[in-house]
C-alpha cells in the first residue's frame, strides 16, 4: 500500500517524463546516427577546408547583420505604434503576428516581385535608367529575413514599451526631457534587457535560417551551414560531409541557445491594466512616426500585395489550377497541418502538466529546466534533425506513410517552443487559482478539465493549435529531405516550380498557400471576437 501511495503521489511526473524520453530517443537517436556516419579522422581535412570557414564567417555575418537591422528598424516601428494612436492598431499587431509565421517561400515569391529584375520597383527605375542590386545575394537574405523579423521585433518592443509605468512619462515632463534624452534615460534602460534576448533569438532564427538563404543566396559565396548541409545530402550525396557539418551546426546552436537563454534572465514588468499617458507630440514628431509607420506596412504588404496579384493574373489560370500535383500537395499540406498541430500540442500539454505541479510543489528550478527542454529545438536545427533521420531511414524502407509521419514529427517539434509560449502562462494561472479547490474538491482528470480548466484554456488551446497549424503548413525544412514525387505539400511544389522557373504555376501556389494563411488568420480572429 505503501509503494502505491508514493506512485499516486509522484503520477503527475508520468506525463512529463514520457514527453522527456520520447524527445530523448527522437534527438538523441538522430545525433547518434550523425555520430555513426561521422568520421572523425576527417575533422582535420575539414577545418582545412577554406570553404568551410568562408560558410561559417558567412553563416554568423548575415545572422548578426540581419539581427541588428531587425532590432533598429523594429525600435522605430514599435515607437511609432506606442505613439501613435489610430483605428485598426490592434488588427496591425495580429497582422504582424501572422507575418512572421508565413512560409518563407511565399515571402520570396512576393520579394521577388518587388525587388527582382523584373519586379515593381525595377520596372519604375528603368524609366531613369536605375537599377537596384540583384536580389539574389546578400540583399536579398536581408530583405527576407527583415520582412519576418520586423513585424517580430517591433511587436516584442512595443509590447515592452505599453508596461512603461505612467510615473515615468510624468516625471520626464516635469524635467524637460524630450526626443533623444527621452529615450536615453526612460525608454533604453527599460527596453534594454528585452532588446539582449530578442537580439539572441533573432539571431539563433538567422543563422538557421534554410530556405531563405537556399532560395535567394545566388552561390557558394552566400552559402550558410544549412544550405551546405542541404547540398552535401541531395547533390553531392556526401553522407560522411553532411554528418560532420549537421554536428558543427548543432554545436554552434547549442552554444547560442545557452548564451541566449542566459542572458534572457530578466524580471518582466507585469502586463496590467494601466491609464495610457504619455508625452504630446509635436507635428515633426508626428510626420516622423507616420513616415516610420507607413513605410513598414508597406515594406510588409508590398509583398502580398504582389503574390495575389500574380496568382490572379497568372496566364492559363484555371489550368495550372487544375493541375493534378497543385491538389495533391494540397491534400498533403491540409493533413500534414493538423496532425503536427495535434502532436504538438499533445506533447506540450503532457510536458505542461508535470511542470506546472513542480512549480505549485516549489521545485521551480526543476520546472523551468523542464520547460527548457521543451524548447530543444531552438537549440538541434530542424535540418540537422531531419538529416538524422534521413540517415536513419537509409537502413529502413519508408514508404509514404512513413514519410508523412516524419515530416508531421519535426514539423510538431518545431511548432512546440511557439505553442509552450502560449500556453505555460495559462496553464499556470490555472494551477495557482484553481489548485486548493480541486483538491479540495477531489476533482481530477476530465472532471476537473470539464468543470475548472475548459472556461480559462480553450481560447490559448484553440490559439496555439492555429499556430502549430500555420508553422507546419509553410515548413519547408523536413519535407525538402523527405519529399519525392509522390510526396510533396505547397511550399516544396513552390520550391520546384520556383527551380524550374514556371513563374505562372509558381505565381498560384503561392496565391493558394497565402490564402490558406488568410483563413487561418480569420479563423483566431472569429474566436477572439467569440471569447
Amino acid at each position: 500500500m505503501k509503494f502505491l501511495r508514493q506512485i499516486n503521489r509522484s503520477s503527475y511526473l508520468f506525463s512529463g517524463i514520457t514527453v522527456l524520453i520520447v524527445l530523448a530517443v527522437i534527438y538523441g537517436g538522430s545525433l547518434w546516427q550523425l555520430l555513426q556516419y561521422s568520421q572523425f579522422s576527417q575533422w582535420k581535412v575539414l577545418f582545412e577546408n577554406r570553404y568551410l570557414w568562408q560558410v561559417i564567417r558567412f553563416s554568423f555575418y548575415q545572422a548578426g547583420l540581419s539581427a541588428i537591422l531587425a532590432l533598429f528598424f523594429g525600435l522605430l516601428v514599435a515607437r511609432a505604434l506606442f505613439y501613435l494612436e489610430f483605428r485598426g492598431k490592434n488588427l496591425l499587431l495580429k497582422l504582424f503576428s501572422l507575418t512572421y509565421v508565413l512560409p518563407a517561400l511565399v515571402a520570396i515569391f512576393g520579394i521577388i516581385g518587388i525587388y527582382g529584375f523584373n519586379g515593381w520597383i525595377n520596372q519604375m527605375l528603368r524609366h531613369f535608367q536605375l537599377q537596384l542590386p540583384d536580389i539574389y545575394g546578400l540583399s536579398g537574405i536581408l530583405l527576407a529575413h527583415l520582412f519576418f523579423n520586423i513585424p517580430l521585433s517591433a511587436k516584442v518592443l512595443h509590447q515592452r514599451l505599453s508596461q512603461l509605468p505612467v510615473s515615468q512619462f510624468k516625471l520626464a515632463a516635469q524635467l524637460n526631457l524630450q526626443n533623444w534624452h527621452f529615450f536615453r534615460w526612460v525608454e533604453l534602460p527599460f527596453i534594454r534587457p528585452v532588446c539582449f534576448s530578442l537580439f539572441g533569438l533573432i539571431f539563433l532564427l538567422c543563422f538557421t535560417s534554410f530556405t531563405i538563404v537556399l532560395t535567394l543566396g545566388g552561390g557558394p559565396k552566400y552559402t550558410t551551414l544549412e544550405v551546405a548541409i542541404y547540398q552535401a545530402i541531395t547533390f553531392d550525396f556526401d553522407i560522411e560531409t553532411a554528418a560532420l557539418l549537421a554536428i558543427l551546426q548543432f554545436v554552434f546552436c547549442f552554444i547560442l541557445f545557452t548564451i541566449n537563454s542566459r542572458f534572457a534572465r530578466y524580471q518582466q514588468a507585469k502586463c496590467e491594466y494601466q491609464e495610457q499617458w504619455c508625452l504630446p507630440l509635436n507635428k515633426k514628431q508626428r510626420y516622423w512616426h507616420c513616415s516610420v509607420l507607413l513605410v513598414a506596412i508597406l515594406f510588409i504588404a508590398m509583398p502580398l500585395l504582389e503574390t495575389i496579384i500574380a496568382g490572379l493574373t497568372a496566364r492559363q489560370f484555371w489550368q495550372q489550377l487544375l493541375q493534378p500535383e497543385l491538389w495533391q500537395a494540397v491534400m498533403f499540406s491540409l493533413l500534414l497541418a493538423p496532425t503536427s498541430a495535434v502532436l504538438s500540442l499533445g506533447l506540450s500539454i503532457a510536458l505542461l502538466l508535470t511542470t506546472r505541479q513542480l512549480y505549485w510543489r516549489e521545485q521551480r528550478k526543476v520546472s523551468q529546466l523542464l520547460l527548457n527542454i521543451g524548447t530543444i529545438i531552438l537549440a538541434v536545427p530542424t535540418l540537422v534533425l531531419a538529416t538524422g533521420l534521413f540517415l536513419l531511414l537509409g537502413e529502413i524502407t519508408a514508404d509514404t506513410i512513413l514519410l508523412f509521419l516524419l515530416v508531421a514529427l519535426c514539423n510538431a517539434l518545431v511548432a512546440m517552443p511557439f505553442v509552450l509560449q502560449l500556453l505555460t502562462p495559462a496553464f499556470y494561472t490555472n494551477m495557482l487559482n484553481y489548485q486548493r479547490l480541486c483538491l479540495s474538491l477531489n476533482l481530477r482528470g476530465w472532471q476537473r478539465w470539464q468543470i475548472i480548466e475548459k472556461t480559462t484554456l480553450i481560447r490559448p488551446l484553440r490559439a496555439a493549435f492555429a499556430l502549430a497549424a500555420a508553422i507546419s503548413l509553410g515548413d519547408f525544412t523536413a519535407i525538402a529531405l523527405f519529399g519525392n514525387d509522390s510526396f510533396t505539400s505547397l511550399p516544396l511544389l513552390l520550391y520546384r516550380q520556383l527551380g524550374h522557373y514556371q513563374s505562372d504555376g509558381a505565381a498560384v501556389t503561392a496565391m493558394i498557400l497565402l490564402l490558406f494563411y488568410f483563413v487561418i488568420f480569420l479563423f483566431t480572429e472569429q474566436n477572439d471576437e467569440h471569447n
